[in-house]
């Protein structure tokens, strides 16, 4: 329990001096000085060399120690980056960092590429930012992780930005796959062993645009042969084949350049077509050898020919018709192409190649078949595994099915986000769906239900390629950049699920200002799936979300969330205000738009009733109006007692409120629920005004329009509630008493700029603003702090500050300070400062290649997890502790295969059985009547079923209720007649 002075008054009781000061708070000002100085001049640590990112994108924590790159020293400026102070040989290092590990990230932002079956459609391989996934169709659950050492260093030490720009399996070892990187690096993996992450082949190229593979007989052997799409120019690109004899030269066959600005490479009928888009033209490039023994890629030479289309190409797909020659050849007998475009048609051309120049059959230009129903842009369009039907998708969330015979249209619509990537199965029974919330779904051809379900963390991402929406230019244009922080915490009655505010999708929650986040994901990180997505905001997923003007309707942000010390119940705060561009009608008198937006500004206090099974959420108390003076007040903070459901908010109007539960009443009776269970509604048990700035430093004024800055803190017994408050030019510390509601001390002086967090541990208060500043309460003094380096306003956005009382430790999180980058854009990075409270020496540094969005302890561990731009999940523990992240089913030969069943005798089982089993089936076989449960369950297969097909495999219960459900069947113990 914290331990309280008496509480100083600053009424009449206590006398002020002609500034309005107490001479207590000038005294507290003097030691505060003091300690500063003290905890600078012992701030002294030998200087090591400073650790750099891994270049698969993970950590090294190989280094005994690492300097930051946060904290600054005053007295000296750096010329570095590097942490000095006045001394030379001084830094702020860590003293060990054997004691905490950073864990390898997982998950990570399925790519806009088409996601891709095994031949025997029992696994779909997913392209992720940073690794190469294979999920099992059959359950939904991760086989394998394949890491791939995206990240790298160029000669400058600093981290570059290449990206995955292709996948493709082998045409002829299906075993095995192709990746593609931006800077030319090739992968050839065995998806089934994970082989090969570590050993790519390298191509000198400016940037690899796209690639596709095709099996060539070359040397009267199939191979696989790479066409790959190279940038030459700013508005140029050029087509080379590679072999792997050709991959290791790093010399390939130029097969076609062209002028026109790239987007899209395709292949088909074992290298006999390529088709290249770019922009408004097609180019189609038909093999010459025929006939010919192609002995190595030089020998492949195209003929192309171009014609344009009539809009913007965003994607293509191709299906060929082959026929047999009278020399056992195989050629191409038609081609049927068909592109979405940038505007939402679809063009079909039928039997292509007769209608190309140079061919005796072609009349006239090439005029295709138009189909549109999609209002923006096309992100996928696939033909059927028997050339009946497309089957296309993008941002209206509906999967549409066209017949091309009769020009009918089948739907699936409200879908959870855009569609960016379609694909047909090989046998064509299933279609597998990429999804822009970093989702994917595998759906059945007969009855288009969902078979397989896959979702990561749907939190937004600094994408590396601009959305297929960005090629026509619109009235409105999405944030390519993260301007406010990942709103997340975790339930304590389930450590292994998280909670997060995500939107319907990447491009949905980026059309404004700020991110709309009005979902609430809950993620299983010991599954690492998504189980559930619930509205705790006005979100518009099944209506038009478009205005008559074509501008996206913006849906409101979720700014704060908090659960109470139960996991009973759930606090959020939900914000949303009208975009300027709709306001001009409503504009009075000298009001500009701006200010008529926040005079509309609608911010909500919600409080939820969380179910325990299922984490659903059901809401009980929605305060319209939590602080409000002349208008709706921003709500700063919002924090949960430890020791009882009740929650503390803190808004710009300088009032800090306590909300508490009752009972819900009508007509003076209590009011039930439909299962007889008592109703309670939320309501604001106490409101404390805080002292304002003024009333301590008269000296200086300050305008009520100044922006103001808080957050609030529980101690770890509740008794007292941590208001840090106030403006940029010096907040305050009010400690309240929970119980009564008095303010029992006011601190002055312990931040510097604006408040970005307030946490209490045991008797100290971690206060984070321009400065890191422990402050023992007890004692009544400084323990010791930190200056941050000055960074832009977004960086400071998106400092985090988390406490883990298990371990008595803290972690501050922070993009590391660029000059030549104001916003946070791709290739920015984050450095993370782990402190215990008791040492001033940090336990861990260590710099991530993404930026940190959200960090919080781990659930009844010691330990932290942190969420990336990249949407990647970090496990920070100490060396004792396991993180308890999923491992892949390979990692734990827990994969399962055909080929390791025992094959069955049927013959055995229908012949007669042997003398033996005859004989034994005879003799009578004595059980004691001890060894009733020793018995040959039977168990009828509908109770089975009832057990394993409750849900879809991407709801199902979780896998421990699933086995003691099953083994409840086969140990009942039999009836006796």
């Amino acid at each position: 329990m914290v331990e309280l002075r008496t509480p100083r008054k600053t009424s009449k009781a206590t006398k002020m001096d002609a500034n309005g000061e107490t001479a207590s708070l000038k005294k507290r000002k003097r030691e505060l000085k003091e300690e500063t100085t003290t905890a600078s001049q012992k701030r002294q640590r030998s200087k090591p060399t400073k650790t750099q990112p891994a270049a698969n994108g993970t950590v090294d924590d190989t280094a005994d120690s690492q300097e930051s790159t946060l904290f600054e020293n005053k007295d000296l400026q750096t010329t570095n980056g590097d942490l000095e102070l006045a001394d030379a040989s001084n830094a702020l290092t860590t003293r060990d960092t054997s004691a905490w590990k950073v864990s390898n990230p997982m998950g990570g932002r399925m790519l806009d590429i088409d996601p891709i079956f095994s031949l025997d459609e029992r696994y779909l391989l997913i392209t992720y930012n940073t690794s190469i996934q294979v999920y099992s169709t059959e359950d939904s659950l991760l086989v394998r992780r394949i890491s791939l050492p995206v990240t790298k260093l160029d000669s400058g030490a600093e981290l570059s930005s290449p990206y995955i720009v292709a996948s493709a399996l082998s045409a002829s070892t299906p075993d095995f796959l192709w990746v593609a990187c931006s800077d030319g690096r090739i992968w050839h993996l065995n998806w089934t062993t994970g082989e090969g992450a570590e050993t790519p082949f390298t191509i000198d190229v400016k940037k690899v645009l796209d690639m596709t593979v095709e099996s060539v007989d070359i040397r009267d052997k199939q191979e696989d042969v790479l066409f790959v799409l190279q940038k030459f120019t700013k508005s140029s690109a050029q087509i080379v084949a590679y072999d792997v004899k050709a991959l290791q030269k790093k010399a390939g066959k130029l097969i076609h350049t062209y002028d026109e600005n790239p987007q899209l490479l395709r292949s088909a009928a074992g290298g006999r077509l390529i088709v290249a888009a770019a922009k408004e033209t097609l180019h189609i490039g038909t093999l010459k050898s025929k006939g010919k023994t192609v002995k190595s890629v030089d020998d492949l030479e195209y003929a192309f020919h171009s014609f344009g289309v009539p809009d913007l190409v965003t994607c293509l797909d191709i299906r060929p018709t082959l026929q047999t020659t009278k020399k056992g050849g195989v050629e191409i007998q038609f081609v049927d192409l068909v592109i979405g475009c940038a505007r939402g048609a679809i063009y079909v051309y039928g039997d292509l190649l007769s209608k190309l120049p140079g061919n005796v059959t072609k009349a006239g230009p090439i005029q295709p078949r138009k189909l549109h129903w999609h209002r923006r842009a096309v992100h996928s369009v696939k033909w059927s595994e028997d050339g009946n039907y497309l089957i296309s998708g993008g941002a209206e969330t509906v999967l549409v099915l066209w017949q091309l015979d009769t020009g009918k249209r089948e739907f699936l619509p409200h879908l959870s986000a855009t569609i960016e990537n379609i694909v047909v199965s090989p046998k064509g029974s299933s279609y597998a769906l990429h999804l822009d919330d970093n989702s994917a779904m595998v759906l059945s051809t007969a009855e288009m239900k969902p078979t397989t379900y896959i979702s990561g963390i749907q939190s937004l991402v600094l994408s590396d390629k601009p959305s297929k929406e960005s090629l026509v230019r619109r009235v409105w244009r999405s944030v390519d950049e993260i301007t406010t922080p990942l709103i997340t915490t975790s339930n304590p009655i389930n450590p292994s699920q998280i909670f997060l505010c995500v939107g319907n999708g990447q491009q949905a929650s980026s059309t404004g200002n700020a991110p709309s986040t009005p979902l609430l994901q809950v993620f299983d990180v010991s599954s690492f799936q998504g189980v559930g997505k619930h509205p705790i905001a006005r979100t518009n997923p099944t209506d038009a979300n478009m205005t008559s003007q074509g501008a996206p309707i913006i849906e409101p942000r979720v700014t704060k969330m908090a659960f109470s010390h139960d996991g009973k119940w759930l606090a959020s705060v939900d914000e949303w205000q009208p975009p300027e561009r709709d306001l001009e009608p409503l504009l009075t008198g000298s009001k500009t738009t701006c200010e008529v937006s926040q005079e509309r500004r609608e911010i909500y206090l919600k409080f939820w009733e969380v179910e325990a099974e299922d984490s659903s959420l059901q809401l009980v108390s929605r305060i319209n109006e939590a602080h409000f003076t002349t208008q709706s007040e921003t709500i700063l903070d919002v924090v949960s007692d430890p020791i009882s459901s009740r929650f503390a908010s803190l808004g710009t109007d300088g009032v800090v409120r306590f909300w508490s539960p009752k009972l819900r009443r009508k007509d003076g009776l209590a009011s039930t629920g439909p299962e007889g269970q008592q109703l309670r509604t939320w309501s604001c048990s106490k409101a404390v005004e805080l002292p304002a700035y003024g009333q301590l430093e008269e000296a200086v004024e300050v305008s009520p329009k100044t922006p103001r800055s808080g957050a609030l803190a529980f101690s770890e017994d509740g008794s007292v509630l941590f208001a840090a408050y106030g403006p940029s030019s010096g907040a305050v510390v009010v400690v309240i008493d929970t119980a009564t509601g008095a303010i029992r001390d006011t601190i002055p002086n312990l931040s510097r700029g604006e408040i970005r967090g307030i946490e209490a541990l045991s008797s100290s208060l971690i206060l984070l603003s321009e400065d890191l500043t422990v402050y023992d309460i007890v004692s009544d003094e400084m323990q010791y702090s930190f200056a941050l380096k000055e960074t832009s306003g977004a960086a400071k956005q998106m400092t985090h500050l988390a406490v883990n009382r298990e371990s008595r430790s803290f972690a501050v999180a922070a993009p590391i300070p660029n000059s030549s980058q104001e916003k946070l854009k791709k290739g920015a990075k984050s450095e993370l400062v782990v402190f215990s409270v008791d040492e001033e020496v940090p336990q861990l540094i260590q710099t991530f290649p993404q930026v940190i969005t959200a960090i919080l302890p781990s659930t009844n561990s010691a330990g932290f997890v942190a969420v990336d731009s990249a949407a990647q999940i970090w496990s920070i523990t100490e060396s004792g502790e396991q993180a308890q992240m999923l491992q892949p089913l390979a990692d734990i030969n827990m994969e399962e295969s055909k080929a390791l069943v025992a094959p069955v005798d049927l013959a055995a089982e229908d012949g007669e059985a042997s003398d033996e089993e005859m004989q034994d089936a005879d003799e009578d076989v004595e059980m004691e009547d001890d060894d009733y449960d020793v018995h040959q369950a039977v168990v009828a297969p509908q109770r089975l079923a009832e057990i394993f097909n409750a849900a879809p495999a991407f709801a199902m219960a979780p896998i421990e209720d699933v086995f003691y459900q099953v083994a409840g069947l086969f140990s009942t113990r039999p009836s006796t007649i």
